[in-house]
């Protein structure tokens, strides 16, 4: 008897939209993520290179005047 294991967990970071959120998280943008705008952004970044990157900073540019997370720190 052989015990099948599911490996579904292994699979999110694969997401574009798992790598979207991850992206501006290290940016110190992970406020800025909705699925609402992320649909939008992944229609117009379909030919990019890098889409999770393009999409990313389509989030940032559109809410530019908006400070990041790490504003607030003293480096």
């Amino acid at each position: 008897m052989t015990h099948i294991q599911s490996n579904s967990h292994k699979n999110t970071s694969f997401k574009l939209s798992e790598q979207v959120k991850e992206t501006l998280h290290a940016k110190g943008y992970s406020f800025l993520f909705n699925y609402s705008d992320y649909k939008y952004y992944k229609a117009q970044a379909k030919k990019a290179f890098n889409k999770a990157q393009a999409i990313a900073e389509l989030f940032i540019q559109d809410n530019q005047p908006t400070e990041s997370d790490f504003s607030e720190y003293v480096f």
